[in-house]
């Protein structure tokens, strides 16, 4: 499948003609073309070639507020929580690629910088790819396990311990693995080590930034890429969508049951922890450090609005209606009564995760 290519411009404009109300309320008070209020973004990596456009999108139909590159950035969420939760760089808002990030990495340590967090979208995974590669040829989504295996095909993924992107691509690995009856070769064609431990990567595998991803697979230094599908569309990258089983896409408990049977264990400071597969849920939160909380606000508010939800269904993701939050009461009133269905408690099977 070849997506089309996510156009910034036409973006911007339908958001911005579906919006145009609900942000003019949000105009700040006593700002200035001259000295414009700034909107500070720290996020997954993973949306670094789709939020500037929300952000652009947003202070063009706000009045009083810049959104500079150099104020934005996306690395891997549990890099960018470990910088929030050591006092660093303060940002206004902070999205994660996995609904755990936030609880378990800035909401519970002292200092506490949040409060709350917003599950807004699930985004599966699927396998991007090089079309021109001779040993995918006839790749499709029923036979990929056999043919990235293939001698010479090479795997691109972010390091696991660093961002959930990696993490989720062993799970991927795994759950395929075990659907297939492969009894572990597809995971250990491109992992050493028992499932479930610490993962290291084979000859086969390549460590690599889900930002570099497109280059990696335009340039040749991979083949073929487990991302999730909102990061393939926006780069107009190839890609196979995979089962509802092994794609970490459900929200169901039952999907749950199934994915957290996949396991990998990962470095945190000096010792390991054990993580196990689960939904792949993008959350924000506006930090208690924000360096401007009214903008914030408003930019949460305006990614979790009614005007926006469908372009984020169009990237790729599947909007949540409701929302769910692991702290709905502390949720700003901005946010619960912009969001499709309002905000209601994160399910119990998925809080027992946190």
């Amino acid at each position: 499948m070849r997506p089309l290519i996510f156009n910034a411009a036409v973006v911007a404009a339908v958001v911005i003609v579906g919006v145009g109300g609900f942000v003019a309320g949000w105009e700040l008070k006593g700002s200035s073309a001259a000295s414009p209020d700034t909107l500070s973004i720290l996020a997954a990596g993973s949306l670094a070639p789709i939020l500037p456009m929300f952000a652009t999108a947003f202070v063009s139909a706000t009045p009083g507020v810049s959104d500079p590159a150099s104020a934005q950035l996306y690395e891997g969420s549990g890099t960018a929580a470990s910088s929030l939760a050591g006092g660093h760089q303060p940002y206004d808002v902070f999205v994660a690629a996995d609904f755990r990030t936030i609880p378990t990495s800035i909401e519970t340590p002292s200092p506490t910088v949040a409060s709350w967090e917003v599950v807004f979208a699930s985004d599966p995974m699927v396998l991007a790819y090089e079309p021109g590669v001779g040993a995918l040829s006839g790749m499709n989504s029923g036979n990929w396990w056999t043919k990235i295996v293939a001698a010479g095909v090479t795997l691109g993924a972010p390091n696991a311990s660093s961002d959930p992107l990696g993490a989720n691509a062993i799970f991927t690995l795994e759950l395929e693995d075990a659907a297939q009856g492969l009894g572990g070769s597809l995971y250990g064609h491109f992992y050493s080590g028992a499932e479930g431990a610490l993962a290291s990567p084979t000859a086969a595998t390549r460590l690599i930034s889900e930002n570099d991803a497109a280059t990696a697979l335009s340039g040749g230094t991979v083949d073929v890429f487990l991302i999730y599908r909102s990061f393939a569309v926006a780069d107009g990258l190839h890609y196979l969508n995979l089962s509802t089983n092994v794609n970490l896409g459900g929200t169901s408990s039952a999907n749950e049951t199934t994915y957290g049977s996949a396991a990998t264990t990962v470095l945190s400071g000096t010792s390991t922890k054990s993580e196990s597969g689960a939904p792949v849920l993008f959350s924000l939160t506006v930090p208690t450090t924000a360096q401007d909380r009214v903008v914030g606000v408003a930019f949460a508010a305006f990614l979790l609005s009614n005007a926006t939800a469908t372009m984020w269904a169009n990237i790729g993701f599947d909007p949540l209606a409701p929302a769910w939050s692991d702290h709905p009461t502390n949720v700003p009133a901005a946010l619960t009564g912009s969001t499709s269905g309002g905000v209601t408690l994160l399910p119990s099977y998925l809080s027992a995760l946190i």
